[in-house]
């Protein structure tokens, strides 16, 4: 079995291919990938593996940026925390996860479970469709905030979604912008507010930006293939689209 490993943080990666190595020393690691843009040119130039354990944010974008443009033909371990209903839709179509840091006793059951999959497809056991899957991960059937409760100056204030029209990371701190120039702090971390918000209304641009589509004012062609976001609003910074995020960025934009 050849395992494709897609992740951005070298200690893990690393250990992850150790221990597969050493439960399984017949299995065979086809690569490793650290960004989105690395992984779609990996997929241009070899052959799909049998197996994919994959992280969901790196350096230069989302893991689902690769899966939404190539069509895979083997199931995705994810290798991260994320919400209860994530978990329950791996765990219901075949497909496991592994919470980090990496536990060897998970990492073989996982190993179990995956190689009876592949090796007894007459026995009514068939792979999940990754495209249900990565739906029941970003979230698509699922309810998302309509507003925002916001602390100022020991007060609570309801924000509408309609309202805003960015997040940001500046440095440890998560700021919510409104089209009114109001600035607020959020206690939330920029990944878990992404899971909240229609992703069909706001795109994640980058590690720093969370923008919605209302406050784009244009989008420019920038050096090696980038995007230059420009919104309504002026930012403290650029809005990069990475080359790897453009072609999607822009399938989102034209979706509106």
């Amino acid at each position: 079995m050849t395992i494709l490993i897609i992740e951005d943080e070298v200690q893990t990666a690393r250990d992850l291919q150790e221990t597969i190595v050493a439960l399984r020393p017949s299995f065979s690691i086809a690569g490793v990938i650290d960004s989105v843009e690395t992984g779609l040119e990996w997929f241009e130039q070899h052959a799909q593996p049998d197996l994919i354990f994959s992280d969901i944010q790196l350096g230069d974008g989302l893991a689902f940026d690769i899966f939404r443009q190539v069509r895979l033909a083997c199931p995705v371990v994810f290798c991260t925390a994320y919400d209860q209903y994530a978990i329950q839709a791996f765990r219901n179509n075949g497909i496991d996860y592994l919470l980090k840091p990496l536990d060897e006793q998970l990492l073989k059951q996982c190993l179990d479970k995956i190689h009876l999959l592949l090796q007894k497809p007459a026995a009514n056991t068939s792979l999940p469709d990754l495209t249900e899957l990565l739906k029941a991960i970003s979230g698509t059937h699922k309810s998302y905030k309509s507003t925002f409760l916001v602390s100022y100056r020991e007060k609570l204030i309801p924000v509408n979604i309609d309202d805003i029209l960015f997040f940001r990371v500046a440095g440890e701190v998560v700021e919510l912008f409104t089209k009114d120039n109001q600035q607020y702090r959020m206690a939330e971390a920029l990944d878990h507010l992404e899971s909240l918000v229609d992703p069909a209304l706001f795109y994640r641009a980058n590690r720093q930006y969370l923008v919605a589509f209302k406050a784009i004012r244009e989008v420019e062609i920038y050096f090696e293939r980038k995007l230059l976001v420009k919104l309504v609003q002026p930012t403290a910074d650029p809005i990069i689209i990475s080359k790897a995020k453009a072609t999607d960025f822009l399938t989102w934009m034209e979706g509106h």
